[in-house]
């Protein structure tokens, strides 16, 4: 079927839109925004107020966490953190500035910056992390879920945020809000959601999760780009082509689980699709 190459086609956009895709520069960067074209009445671009030099967040040494993990209690645990931060191997502290962490590679729509155990330590053991996440304007992190974590998000810029969620089966409707400044909102975990800036300058967001390690996984870029083509064309309804004038009707045939299953199978086994 041809309806891979289309489906990929119509999601490229989605893939490098998310902060979390790879790949592409973001106007947060450097730590403040870039400049963007835009007609002479949109608003300027938000500061960030960042210092023009910001120091790297440090890289955990190897076997830390591990070593963490295996002490056999919580004091225990913080002398290994109080030898450590003695050292100036680790920090007390956790810069969420894009400057302040290189290693992440920024999508075309901004930048998420995890604080989780692998690379601020002291959260070993605490169930916590927290994200700043930088969305340049129009910026969308596209559908996602955490798997080990619920995660509560504050809007902290004064733009306007468009934030929405799918529970599970059994009840796939949207929950959707929009936030201004100093809103909030809760993703539960496991629920699919996303967030969308509705302005034409920068956002940035404070995200709390309920686990040190929460993960992350992108719905449309791990399914549509990494699970086999046919199990991706089965589950879709076997569309041979999407586009604007057929979406909605392409949305009518996705099956519900289980789905009917792959075009080789059901042609060996002489079933109609």
């Amino acid at each position: 079927m041809l309806s891979k190459t289309f489906i990929i086609a119509a999601l490229a956009a989605a893939v490098t839109a998310t902060p979390i895709a790879q790949g592409q520069s973001s106007s947060w960067a450097s730590g403040a925004p870039a400049a963007t074209v835009a007609p002479s009445s949109a608003p300027a671009p938000v500061s960030t107020g960042a210092p023009a030099a910001v120091a790297v967040n440090p890289t955990a040494p190897d076997g830390l966490v591990a070593k963490l993990l295996t002490e056999p209690n919580t004091v225990g645990r913080f002398k290994e953190i109080q030898s450590q931060l003695a050292t100036g191997t680790i920090n007390l502290k956790f810069d969420f500035n894009p400057a302040a962490n290189p290693a992440i590679t920024p999508g075309a729509g901004g930048q998420v910056d995890l604080a989780q155990r692998a690379n601020f330590p002291i959260l070993t053991g605490t169930g916590i992390s927290a994200a700043g996440i930088f969305f340049n304007p129009c910026g969308l992190n596209t559908p996602h879920f955490h798997p080990r974590a619920t995660e509560f998000l504050t809007l902290v810029t004064d733009t306007k945020m468009l934030s929405g969620f799918v529970l599970e089966n059994g009840l796939v409707s949207e929950f959707n809000t929009t936030l201004t400044k100093y809103q909030g909102t809760v993703f539960p975990q496991g629920s699919i959601h996303f967030q969308q800036n509705l302005d034409c300058q920068p956002a940035v967001a404070i995200a709390g999760l309920n686990s040190e390690d929460p993960g992350a996984s992108s719905v449309a870029q791990n399914f549509i780009v990494n699970i086999d083509p046919e199990i991706v064309d089965a589950t879709l309804g076997f569309p041979n082509e999407i586009n604007a004038d057929n979406f909605a009707q392409f949305k009518k045939n996705i099956p519900t689980p289980l789905a009917k299953g792959v075009e080789e199978c059901l042609q060996r086994c002489h079933i109609a699709y």
